[in-house]
């Protein structure tokens, strides 16, 4: 089994190595529970053009059925100390990805779902709102997210919601997403 670790990883903050611990648990559910799961990235890297910057999600998956195939990009989120400034920092990059993104940037074909893996429900909102506060939603693209204990279900097909505005009370609410390829 190939691995990356070394004596130093011992020393890095609490946040990260939970960080990373959520994103092996995501990858690791999604290959037990995804019959069309295809591949796994630990870490894929991103390039904000404008920024000149590289960025690291946190995990890349691809869903593959028949000839037709989705790439989820996971970034997990943890209230660790300045979380808010971090956090709006990455989606800052985010965003520049995906703005300018063409076909075949770092490797993919087309534009892959961006996923936030928050804490609970009520750090799903905090997220949200963050983004919407900081106007760093991004065009074109369905900010999709889930939690830790998702993660755990027996089925993913259900595991992902958005944040969708009620025309009449002109409030944000949040909706399950099924997802039948998850299933």
């Amino acid at each position: 089994v190939e691995t990356k670790w070394q004596p130093t990883d011992n020393t890095k903050p609490t946040p990260m190595i939970k960080k990373r611990l959520v994103a092996n648990q995501v990858i690791i559910a999604y290959m037990r529970k995804v019959s069309s799961f295809d591949t796994y990235t630990v870490k894929p890297v991103l390039k904000a053009k404008v920024a000149g910057k590289l960025l690291k999600a946190s995990a890349g998956i691809r869903i593959k059925k028949a000839s037709k195939f989705i790439d989820l990009i996971f970034e997990v989120a943890r209230r660790e100390e300045d979380w808010e400034k971090y956090f709006s920092e990455k989606m800052k990059l985010y965003k520049d990805f995906y703005d300018n993104f063409v076909q075949f940037d770092c490797g993919y074909e087309k534009s892959p779902q961006l996923i936030f893996v928050c804490e609970d429900e009520k750090h799903m909102v905090e997220v949200f709102k963050l983004i919407v506060t900081n106007k760093l939603e991004i065009d074109g693209l369905k900010l999709l997210f889930t939690t830790d204990l998702k993660q755990n279900e027996n089925k993913l097909d259900e595991s992902l919601c958005e944040f969708v505005l009620d025309e009449k009370t002109k409030k944000y609410k949040i909706e399950n997403v099924k997802l039948a390829i998850l299933g």
